[in-house]
């Protein structure tokens, strides 16, 4: 028949991306370095050609490559500070889920007080001077945020906050202290080289992996609250060439990226 199938390696299904150092691309795994659920994951490989053209008629007689531009774009739907950090083309790798959530031991009234007291020192100890905390008092929007200055562990145990509660607050015994991460949005900061790799599988299940030693995320920043439907980050991955000082230099000589298929 006329455009019949010959194989069932048919496009249709979702992929892992992990993203890691360089040096690193054999060895990301989905558990230390998946940025969790993504959608709609396309890579494209875009070459460019100078041409060269002769007589009258302006008939092509050479081209010869001059650009390859490889590019992986993404819907990420997960915004952890680390997948933020990467949006905004900034370090992720280091950005981890905010755990410390401590009840204070002692009332806080007086407007000027920055000063909160917990019942050991393991709570006041589990902030850092430079920390952003979340001052919870009663309900969701009832919450102020403030800057570790000190702390102190040997009793009363204490954390210092950079400024001053606004007159109106009352914070009552039980009141939730709780670490947040601090992602800086408009930085300048220059985002390393990272490498990832893609992990994906047919419809018939077979699986296709793409390596991608040296990469930067040069687009994805997208923060709307909204109630039609789920905001994604709109991941860019730009694939660069690696130099010879670069770690794996020798295995990825001469080219950007590496498919492998078992088909």
């Amino acid at each position: 028949m006329a455009g019949e199938a010959k194989t069932t390696n048919f496009m249709l299904g979702t992929a892992s991306v992990l993203i890691g150092p360089m040096a690193s691309v054999w060895n990301l795994t989905p558990t230390l370095n998946a940025i969790g659920l993504v959608k709609n994951f396309t890579m494209t490989a875009e070459p460019s050609y100078t041409e060269l053209r002769q007589g009258v008629k302006n008939t092509l007689a050479h081209s010869i490559m001059t650009s390859n531009t490889v590019k992986a774009n993404m819907e990420v739907y997960e915004y952890t500070g680390a997948n933020l950090s990467y949006a905004l083309g900034l370090d992720g790798s280091g950005v981890v889920a905010q755990t410390v959530s401590n009840n204070t031991s002692a009332l806080t009234t007086t407007s000027a007080s920055t000063v909160f007291t917990f019942a050991t020192a393991g709570e006041a100890n589990a902030f850092n001077v430079g920390d952003y905390v979340i001052i919870q008092n009663g309900s969701d929007d009832q919450a102020w945020v403030r800057k570790v200055s000190a702390k102190s562990t040997t009793g009363p145990y204490t954390i210092t906050v950079s400024q001053a509660l606004p007159n109106t607050a009352a914070f009552p015994i039980g009141t939730n202290v709780r670490k947040v991460s601090a992602v800086d949005i408009g930085s300048k900061l220059e985002q390393p080289f990272f490498s990832a790799q893609i992990l994906g599988n047919l419809a018939d299940g077979s699986e296709v992996r793409l390596i991608l030693p040296k990469i930067r995320i040069t687009n994805g920043f997208t923060l709307g609250f909204t109630t039609d439907n789920y905001g994604n980050l709109p991941f860019e991955f730009t694939v660069y060439d690696l130099v010879s000082s670069d770690a794996l230099y020798a295995d990825f000589a001469g080219k950007q990226a590496l498919l492998l298929t078992r088909n």
